[in-house]
């Protein structure tokens, strides 16, 4: 089982909503698709046993940083809901690089650019950047890092007037959303 990487996920998503909201001490939900912990966990796909055991041995996993985290299931995705001692464990012990948090502000800007955003991303990777015009309707660019060891996750950027949006996704999941 690839704990460690779904562990990192969750801690990549609260120090995303600190970066976004800032920090409070009380619970967070997030919701991931089965396929998604299927990909991260490295487990079969349609075995419930497998599935469920995974779940209980990440919880037992992440217990000590984490805390008793809640995770249950609705249709085909998985609520984590992590606890305040998770979301302070996150805050004082999960340091980034400085990415993340630049990347939010400069997508939070009014009138933000490609290039502005495309600075940020070269700021971090000395020029290994992939840029990507999306086919897709609902993303305009595709742009992630090529050292994914500076940040593993594709952005997907939508320019709407004056102002950008963005989704972040694993690029396994990327793939498998066909986008």
């Amino acid at each position: 089982m690839q704990y460690s990487a779904l562990e990192q996920m969750l801690m990549n998503s609260i120090k995303e909503v600190q970066i976004k909201l800032g920090y409070e001490k009380e619970p967070i939900r997030f919701y991931y698709p089965e396929r998604a912990l299927v990909n991260i966990l490295k487990i079969r796909e349609g075995s419930p046993q497998e599935t469920k055991a995974a779940m209980e041995g990440f919880k037992e996993y992440v217990k000590e940083r984490l805390g008793d985290i809640r995770i249950t299931k609705s249709q085909e995705r998985f609520c984590f809901e992590i606890p305040q001692e998770g979301i302070e464990y996150v805050y004082y012990h999960k340091k980034d690089n400085g990415f993340l948090k630049e990347f939010i502000e400069t997508v939070e800007k009014t009138n933000t650019t490609l290039e502005d955003i495309l600075k940020v991303f070269h700021k971090f990777a000395d020029g290994k950047v992939t840029c990507i015009k999306s086919q897709e309707e609902d993303f305009d660019y595709i742009i992630f890092f090529e050292d994914s060891s500076i940040d593993n996750y594709r952005y997907y950027i939508k320019f709407h007037g004056n102002h950008a949006t963005y989704h972040r996704f694993l690029s396994e999941d990327a793939a498998d959303m066909g986008i």
